[in-house]
């Protein structure tokens, strides 16, 4: 047996006996119980639609039409950049990229695929066309967050397609372009989905909650900064609401995927 499924079933040996957490701790720990997931996911929903709620089979303390959220055909037009030197202070001792809340991916211009044809011109628009082809090539991406119960915290999938052929998956190698060099086969390897069972980007959950306890802990240091002039009496308790979890989550995810453009476009300033 390969030391990858005997770790599987340490997993789900330490899931039976240990059960379902069920104290809220998110304040403190970085860690979610499903029931708070489930409400972050809604949040998710309700303020960007594109991202959608997905049902499948197992994780039984989860409501049935609410498996995992799945963001479809995000797009990714360049590859991930090699980590540069100048850079080499963001990569921690475990290799892992530094993830941060203050992460901006890349902006990019609308595709060429939204400017407007003249089809009355048969081969000039033909030739436009086929231009626009062209510049719009892009490979898209299926971005998954599942639940993860060992680790009590989301964990993202993402699965991606050729950019000449969009139905056309990517292969273990080429999705790896995607991918910080430094988290490739580190924090970052490709593994089945839970739910789907295709070959997908799997982001290990190991150190998820400690990167979200970090990053709350930026925010309120944010706080406390905006009032030091303010008599300590009349200040503001920091508390950072639960239901927002995920975008919290996926700006930090977004610096490990850099290139795969999806929406977490939400003020997370307090």
């Amino acid at each position: 047996m390969s030391k990858r499924a005997i770790y599987e079933n340490y997993k789900k040996v330490y899931n039976q006996l240990q059960g379902v957490k069920t104290e809220g701790t998110f304040q403190k720990t970085g860690t979610l119980t499903p029931k708070e997931f489930v409400e972050a996911g809604d949040t998710l929903v309700q303020k960007i639609p594109v991202w959608q709620w997905a049902s499948g089979e197992g994780a039984d303390y989860l409501p049935s039409d609410k498996k995992y959220l799945i963001y479809r055909g995000a797009m990714c037009f360049d590859r991930a950049p090699a980590q540069d030197e100048k850079d080499n202070e963001a990569i921690d001792e475990d290799g892992w990229v530094s993830t941060h809340i203050d992460h901006v991916p890349k902006a990019r211009a609308a595709p060429a695929a939204q400017k407007e044809i003249n089809w009355e011109d048969d081969e000039d628009d033909e030739e436009a066309a086929d231009e626009d082809l062209q510049e719009r090539r892009c490979r898209l991406y299926d971005v998954t967050v599942v639940y993860d119960q060992y680790y009590q915290t989301p964990r993202v999938f993402i699965t991606g397609y050729s950019e000449s052929n969009h139905s056309l998956p990517l292969t273990k190698d080429e999705m790896m372009q995607d991918v910080y060099a430094a988290n490739r086969e580190k924090t970052v390897s490709v593994d089945p989905h839970p739910f789907l069972k295709a070959a997908s980007i799997s982001i290990h959950p190991c150190r998820h909650a400690e990167t979200m306890k970090r990053t709350l802990e930026s925010l309120r240091e944010r706080l406390d900064e905006s009032q030091e002039d303010i008599p300590e009496a009349e200040r503001v308790p920091f508390m950072f609401p639960t239901y927002l979890a995920l975008f919290v989550f996926l700006k930090f995810i977004s610096s490990v995927v850099p290139t795969i453009e999806y929406d977490v476009s939400i003020d997370l300033d307090m």
